[in-house]
């Protein structure tokens, strides 16, 4: 009978004050009261600790429990205040304990249900109520809790379904929710009570399960209801921890000798979810997937002790659960009408003003067709065709004589490798074939390049000249688009456009062959737009109805966003090496300040890192190559930090005429010209920081990072990167200041007029107010027109010659500094680029290059005041990509004071070598030269330059000229001829070659770049395999599998041979190489994956709240891993509904 069994309520509280006060009212009014009764807090900082003491029962002691424990731990200290009594029979079956949260109000007869069921069947030892919602009885959450044949915690509740006595016929389940849950007290110890590895979600169900394999029945009371507020967040119910108690269900549960494959499919599982969650937009779902798994498979020895104790109590076999367990089928349909469900609403907010929903078409108004209608005075896309019509005029006009070039050269640029092929391997090489080679990974650069080249459709140099030809209307076009997100002005737009397209950085890039800094410049507003979406930031589109959103607009994230920021920045960084510290620096600056708003950004600095990540490890002997510009290492003037503030790179005197102004007379005209072109942003941008606007917080951020780009470009050409003629080169400041320009222009366009709200009425202009906007729009215009007009002038006075002079090569022991050609401006806008061949060096010498021989080629240039410079080249000539600022930096030593290394021995050989060539002193230079795999000489001279010097070289012995060449005069490297007139094969060149005791080439091996594998001969002992490649550790062969010892040979990487022949393989490995390369590709496969935009439905703004009355505002308690399809990718509240359906209740 009733009056026999005697209960004990446990009432856990943690920070619920705004939902305990009813809970205990509820408590208090139930038919049959609860015998005893006892209060826990869990580290609650409200005033649940003191609602507890004043309203239990008087006597009801109330004690403390640590606040990230969990319910169970919880529990269990509340039940050590309760003594252990027995019935009459002296058993203790008579004992019960009443487990409530905070936030659970029993119905007055929910005790009293429970207790007759658990009277009228004695085999229950744990009974469980009806779950509804806290504000709306009608709303089901649980009636009794089920899982999967994974262990997955299932209601199988459709979305928002209603109490109608569909589940009252309901009796025995799996388990029960621990919200109102009654277990009896010696079943309760016997079992150990909650498992302490369940912090808060998935107790109830193992408690569950445990009881049934005891031998013990679980029913739930439909009977019996309580109203539960699942819609509470807390750190110990999310889905990270729904997916660990699941893994840990599994695993605790499962035959000993299935746990290490659940191990490894759980494992794999995580991945498979965190694959999928990209997929889905929302990364941080799928990562707390994937740590949840890893997680649990990581306590092994905690999954013992509970595997120990749950075998103490089991009494039954495994299988007399499986009746209770819900079919595949089963859960996939539940899956798929929650899914169905979640489409047909949408997403809720309450952020608008209540005439937000009445806008939304519904199909039953004409007012609809008005809004359709109603057309606008011109296209929103007017601005950035007109923007780009006049930037792609003045390109064309500017840079006519490249149309149609095969490739460019000049300042910093060189042509680029034939195929996408050639540029990869240079891109992903751990050896540079610069010179006598260095022990470094290919520069970033070079897979911009390699995109470059697949754009071109294979043709890497066709995609150059395309981008510089049209990389005015470039930027402008990305200007354009960025702008939109910060203003719906069109003037503001189009003037944004052309002040970015016409940019003092751009056209110097553009002018001295910096193509990364171009790129860069290109790529910056791309970037800018994906951050500013990212964290939500956008402006919506003016077509957009009120009352929709979309990610990255109105505070609605987006990772999509995020992830395509982080790709841009890849590139932009590889680009433009200089930007790294600023993007590096700039997204913590805001992932701090923005916090939770912000952490879409998080991932956009993954890719920044995995992109530079071997290039970076290869760097760690001498880092400051890392900042190294790509390209030639070219010298420069870097403009003062006014100047770089107004946007200009490279050093101006304020008092010298801008190019064709000497009309003008004497006077500060260039300083005029500076403030006209960059003043006018400058002083925007001040304006805006005083200006009371909703966007107050994003102009201050702008600042900030305009304060951080320029002090990074003022002090970036302290740090010396290169060698010149002269001085040492330090880094290029243009990106940096096209940064700095970007911020200024944002935080411009965030403070102007032109940012009006959706749904305000737009003002009718006043006479004066036209006249104003015509004036401000026409004197912001002249800047740009005016940078354009100075970068024309010099192009249309007086165009430089078509004919390329030679090009200057690196790879020599110092680079040479190109002569001031076009350039030579008043703001070092020229054009130096001249159309040259795709080949740099002359045919017969680029086969030998690029066959089994792999000889290089010794470049001599002789410039105007007939300085001398040499070189060694490979394959068809240097190449753009070949190009590694890590090898332009190897000779600077020290810190604060920068030394250059003296020269090492094969330095001096080369300088030797080329001494003796251009002398003429009579020496034969085919040994030092054979050493060198040097095969061919090229002298290329300048028209001025006469043939003194080519006639001092055909005097050279060993040198057979060939004739002259579009790339220079060619000279054979020639064997010695024996006595018979045949060539010694003794003294045969090669890259690779196997040497006699003697040191007489016995055979060459067939070589590619840096790889080598052929057969070779047997021979007498004493034989070495020598390269000619600088000796590093990294190098490693092999004969016929068997690795081969290193040996010394001077300067030259070499290994020791025996005497038998066989299949010699020659490789260079870095330590690095495996695992960086692996993390990088997955850093990129998975940006690249969660960047790919896919169709969302734009979610619906209600008013008033974040749900409609009733809601449980989020997806049903029992399924955290189900998202809503509707929901934005990862954006808006999202996070916060996850949070509150991972365990199904309020954890305390």
């Amino acid at each position: 009978m009733q009056h026999q069994l005697r209960v004990t309520a446990v009432v856990v509280a943690h920070n619920g004050a705004e939902y305990l006060p009813e809970t205990l009212e509820s408590l208090e009014r139930q038919t049959r009261p609860a015998d005893f009764c006892v209060g826990v807090d869990a580290g609650s900082t409200d005033t649940s600790a003191s609602i507890l003491q004043l309203h239990l029962p008087v006597g009801s002691p109330v004690v403390g429990a640590p606040a990230r424990a969990g319910f169970g731990t919880a529990v269990r200290t509340g039940v050590g205040e309760i003594p252990v009594r027995g019935t009459a029979d002296g058993t203790g079956d008579g004992d019960w304990l009443w487990l409530l949260h905070d936030d659970s109000a029993p119905e007055p007869g929910a005790l009293a249900e429970m207790l007759l069921a658990v009277e009228r069947a004695p085999s229950v030892t744990v009974a469980g109520a009806k779950q509804v919602a806290w504000n709306d009885r009608r709303e089901l959450i649980d009636v009794g809790l089920s899982i999967s044949r994974w262990a997955e915690r299932l209601t199988l509740i459709d979305v928002d379904e209603h109490d109608q006595g569909q589940y009252d016929a309901r009796s025995d389940v799996f388990a029960v929710n621990s919200a109102g849950m009654l277990v009896r007290r010696d079943v309760w110890d016997a079992l150990g009570g909650f498992d302490p590895a369940l912090h808060g979600v998935g107790d109830d169900v193992d408690l569950c399960w445990r009881n049934r394999l005891a031998g013990n029945r679980v029913v739930v009371v439909p009977g019996a209801v309580v109203r539960h507020a699942v819609s509470r967040a807390h750190p110990v119910s999310t889905p990270r921890s729904a997916r660990a108690a699941e893994v840990y269900l599994r695993l605790k549960h499962a035959p000993l000798w299935n746990v290490p494959f659940l191990a490894v499919g759980a494992v794999l599982g995580g991945i498979g979810r965190l694959l999928l969650s990209l997929l889905a937009k929302d990364p941080g779902h799928g990562m707390g997937q994937f740590l949840g798994s890893l997680a649990t498979v990581a306590r092994p020895f905690q999954l013992l002790r509970s595997r120990r104790s749950a075998a103490l109590t089991r009494q039954r076999p495994r299988s007399i659960v499986r009746p209770l367990i819900t079919s595949r089928r089963e859960v996939w349909s539940h899956r798929k009408s929650v899914v169905d469900a979640f489409t047909s609403r949408g997403s809720y907010s309450g952020r608008h003003s209540p005439q937000t929903e009445e806008y939304i078409p519904s199909g039953d108004s004409t007012d609809d067709f008005v809004a359709l209608t109603t057309p606008t005075r011109l296209w929103v896309g007017s601005g950035a065709l007109l923007a780009v019509a006049l930037l792609l005029a003045a390109a064309l006009v500017g840079l006519h004589r490249l149309v149609g070039a095969p490739a460019l050269a000049g300042g910093a640029l060189l042509p680029v490798a034939a195929t996408p092929g050639a540029i990869w391997a240079d891109a992903t090489a751990w050896w540079t074939s610069l010179g006598l080679g260095s022990a470094a990974h290919g520069s970033p650069f070079s897979y911009v390049l390699w995109l470059l080249s697949l754009l071109g459709f294979g043709s890497g140099n066709t995609a150059v000249v395309v981008t510089i030809i049209c990389a005015l209307p470039l930027a402008g076009l990305a200007a354009w688009f960025a702008s939109g997100a910060l203003t719906r002005s069109r003037g503001l737009r189009l003037w944004a456009a052309l002040l970015w397209g016409a940019a003092p950085a751009l056209q110097v890039a553009l002018g001295t062959g910096r193509l990364g800094a171009l790129i860069a410049h290109i790529l910056l507003p791309l970037a800018l737009l994906g951050a500013v979406r990212a964290v939500g930031g956008a402006l919506p589109s003016a077509a957009l109805p009120d009352g929709i959103t979309k990610p990255g607009i109105n505070g609605s994230r987006s990772w999509t966003a995020g992830a395509a920021t982080g790709l841009v920045l890849a590139l932009a960084t590889a680009s433009a090496p200089s930007l790294l510290p600023f993007v590096v620096g700039g997204l913590v600056i805001m992932l701090i300040g923005g916090r939770r708003r912000a952490r879409t950004l998080w991932w956009a600095l993954l890719p920044v890192v995995a992109i530079h990540l071997p290039y970076a490890l290869s760097a760690m002997g001498n880092p400051r190559g890392i900042l190294g510009d790509p390209g030639i290492p070219t010298s420069f003037d870097p403009a003062a930090p006014w100047q770089q503030l107004l946007g200009f790179p490279v050093s101006f005197d304020p008092m010298l005429p801008p190019a064709a102004a000497d009309l003008l007379g004497q006077g500060p005209w260039s300083l005029v010209a500076a403030v006209v072109i960059g003043a006018p942003v400058v002083v925007l941008a001040a304006v805006a920081l005083f200006v009371r606007r909703v966007r107050g917080t994003a102009v201050r951020s702008f600042w900030l990072l305009a304060v951080l780009a320029l002090v990074l470009a003022a002090a970036s050409p302290l740090l010396p990167v290169a060698v010149g003629t002269t001085s040492l080169i330090g880094v290029f400041p243009g990106p940096l200041v096209s940064a700095l320009s970007l911020c200024l222009l944002a935080a411009a366009l965030s403070g102007l007029p032109g940012r009006r709200d959706q749904g305000a009425p737009t003002p009718a202009p006043t006479p004066r107010r036209r006249l104003l906007t015509v004036a401000g729009g026409l004197a912001l215009a002249v800047g740009p027109l005016l940078s354009l007009g100075l970068w024309l002038a010099p192009e249309m006075a007086s165009p430089p010659a078509a004919v390329a002079e030679p090009v200057v090569i690196p790879g020599s022991p110092t680079e040479a500094e190109p002569a001031p050609g076009s350039g030579t401006t008043t703001f070092a806008t020229g054009v130096d680029l001249l159309p040259v061949a795709e080949r740099s060096l002359p045919a017969t010498a680029a086969d030998r290059g690029n066959g089994p021989d792999q000889t290089r080629t010794l470049v001599i240039t002789v410039d105007d005041d007939d300085n001398v410079a040499a070189a060694l080249m490979r394959g068809a000539g240097t190449t753009l990509d070949a190009l590694n600022p890590l090898f332009a930096a190897r000779v600077l030593q020290g810190g604060d004071q920068v030394t250059v290394q003296a020269d090492n021995e094969s330095t001096r050989i080369l300088r030797t070598s080329a001494a003796v060539i251009v002398g003429a002193t009579g020496a034969d230079p085919r040994g030092d030269l054979r050493d060198l795999g040097v095969g061919f000489v090229v002298l290329q001279q300048s028209e001025t330059a006469g043939d003194f010097l080519s006639g001092r070289i055909d005097s050279v012995p060993g040198l057979t000229a060939v004739g002259d060449t579009e790339a220079g005069r060619l000279w054979r490297v020639a064997p010695v001829t024996l006595d018979d007139g045949t060539e010694d094969a003794g003294g045969s060149t090669g890259r690779v070659r196997v040497l006699d005791a003697d040191g007489r080439t016995q055979a060459t091996v067939p070589s590619e770049r840096i790889d080598a594998e052929g057969t070779i001969p047997a021979g007498t002992d004493g034989r070495t395999l020598v390269l000619a490649e600088e000796a590093d550790a990294g190098w490693q062969a092999s004969l016929d599998g068997r690795r081969l010892e290193p040996s010394s040979d001077g300067w030259r990487q070499a290994f020791a041979l025996p005497a038998e022949g066989g299949t010699v393989k020659l490789t260079f490995v870095s330590p690095y190489q495996p695992w960086s390369e692996a993390v990088q590709a997955v850093i990129i496969a998975l940006t690249v994956l969660l960047a790919i935009p896919i169709p969302s439905k734009p979610q619906v703004v209600r008013p008033g709240g974040g749900r409609r009355p009733g809601r449980t505002g989020g997806p049903r308690p029992s399924e955290p891993a189900l998202r809503d399809p509707a929901s934005d990718d990862g954006a808006g509240s999202s996070e916060d509904r996850k949070q509150t359906v991972a365990s199904g209740r309020s954890p305390m």
